[in-house]
């Protein structure tokens, strides 16, 4: 009932995104900013190469001939990837400064921001009461700092096999045939590796806040997983509708609002997997926990969980 639950909690716990969206917002644009600045080097050298025409004209692809769509963007990642390659020598350190500013301190921020969310929640879930996001934020600076570190590393096999399947998909992919299975393979072990690394680090977070902090962070998600991996089966079960929900909502409201339904759908998938990690995490421990003022779900180890009402 793990992902029922996080439903349950997501839904009365709204306000929290709110919260989540503007500070997403301010990170991005500091990122962006940071990133835009170290990375003036590769962007000349890009327009001079034509790649930032040809990344122009992919978008137009999308209007104009959408069945050329996947030809444009392998031709377009390949020749971006030889000229990055060609140009490593002179571009090294801008490249490194830009990834650094870039999807580094970003996911950093972000990582930070979920166990933010999960400390708060967790306090509602097992005490009902009510943190301030800030306020929160603030006095929890430090195992949030830890945290997002110790996921960052952890992360770094999950990113690179995606990053292997995207590429060896825009690589290989020439066929219309080829294009259409090596989607649906992409999408297909794109979500059960995402569905993993959920299960995975759905107890990190946990066992820190269960000690105030005081468990090391990357302790914590080994002996988390200790505690979720006889039940490792149902929260993977879990963890994948939990996936496919977020990729379906995110792009089925992005595409039909233009991306704007995005600023309300994406801190709420944050939310809502912060949410989801602690279901699972007390489902595995037999933890009873709040699901509003009169209702606590009381978890049987291996077993389904029951609804008490006060």
């Amino acid at each position: 009932m793990s992902y029922k639950n996080s439903v349950k909690l997501l839904t009365s716990n709204f306000s929290i995104v709110w919260k989540q969206l503007l500070y997403m917002l301010s990170v991005c644009l500091v990122c962006f900013l940071l990133a835009y600045g170290v990375a003036q080097p590769v962007i000349e050298t890009l327009k001079n190469e034509g790649i930032v025409a040809e990344f122009t004209q992919v978008f137009e692809t999308i209007y104009t001939a959408p069945k050329d769509i996947f030809n444009a963007l392998s031709n377009v990642s390949v020749h971006f990837t030889e000229v990055l390659t060609a140009n490593f020598g002179k571009l090294w350190l801008s490249i490194f400064a830009t990834f650094l500013f870039g999807p580094v301190v970003y996911q950093i921020l972000k990582n930070s921001s979920m166990y933010n969310v999960s400390s708060i929640m967790y306090m509602k879930m097992t005490s009902f009461v009510d943190i301030g996001y800030t306020r929160n934020m603030i006095s929890t600076l430090w195992q949030s700092i830890r945290y997002a570190f110790a996921k960052l590393i952890y992360q770094i096999p999950f990113a690179m096999l995606k990053i292997l399947l995207l590429y060896c998909y825009f690589t290989l992919a020439k066929s219309a045939l080829s294009i259409l299975f090596g989607l649906f393979l992409v999408v297909l072990f794109l979500v059960l590796i995402s569905a993993i690394e959920t299960t995975l680090f759905s107890a990190m977070a946990g066992k820190m806040l269960d000690t105030n902090g005081k468990t090391s962070a990357f302790k914590a998600f080994f002996v988390g997983n200790v505690v979720t991996f006889k039940q490792f089966a149902r929260i993977f079960s879990n963890a994948l509708i939990v996936v496919l929900t977020l990729i379906l909502v995110n792009a089925f409201l992005g595409l039909f609002t233009l991306g704007v339904a995005l600023l309300i759908t994406l801190p709420a998938s944050l939310v809502f997997v912060s949410i989801f990690e602690l279901c699972a995490y007390f489902g595995a421990k037999g933890e009873r926990y709040y699901l509003s003022s009169t209702v606590i779900a009381t978890p049987v180890k291996g077993e389904n969980e029951s609804i008490n009402k006060k």
